[in-house]
Order: structure tokens, then C-alpha cells, then sequence
């Protein structure tokens, strides 16, 4: 005698099988966006480099200045130092 195969209804296997394909695309995107970020981190490190190497040749060109970013201009970082410790003294 052949036993009976049983099975659950058509429309519980196309809910599971949608839910089971809907995570498989999640677990797909977050690895896609692991690999995304790693490579965001090396960029980031990159340009911490190039900043800092920045920094030096500015230092070797012009000695320890403190420089505003929204002009260029430039000071003598004692003299910026100077000023922040009569601003803390004075105050």
C-alpha cells in the first residue's frame, strides 16, 4: 500500500516561499551593504592620510599656524594659544 503524500495548501506554500525569498534578498542587501561600508572605512582612512600629510607640508611651508577654513588666512597657533588662555583667565 502506497501511503499518502500530505501537503499543506497552495497558499501556505506561496506565503513561505515568498517570506523564505524576501529574507534571502535581506540577508543579500545586508551583505551588499557590509562590503559597501568596508570599502567606504579604506576611503575614509585613505583621505586621514592624505589629510595629515596635508597638514605636514602645510606646517613645512608656512611653521605651527592655526589656518580658518573659511578664508585661508592663517596665525601663529601661540598666538592662538595666548589668546584662548587670557579668554579662560580674563573671562
Amino acid at each position: 500500500m502506497s501511503e499518502e503524500v500530505k501537503k499543506i495548501t497552495k497558499e501556505e506554500l506561496e506565503k513561505v516561499t515568498e517570506l523564505i525569498g524576501k529574507s534571502n534578498n535581506l540577508v543579500m542587501q545586508l551583505g551588499s551593504l557590509e562590503v559597501s561600508k568596508d570599502g567606504l572605512i579604506q576611503q575614509f582612512k585613505a583621505n586621514q592620510v592624505l589629510i595629515e600629510k596635508s597638514k605636514t607640508d602645510l606646517q613645512d611651508t608656512y611653521g605651527n599656524v592655526s589656518i580658518d577654513l573659511s578664508d585661508g588666512s592663517f596665525t601663529d597657533a601661540k598666538e592662538v594659544k595666548e589668546d584662548e588662555a587670557v579668554n579662560k583667565d580674563g573671562e
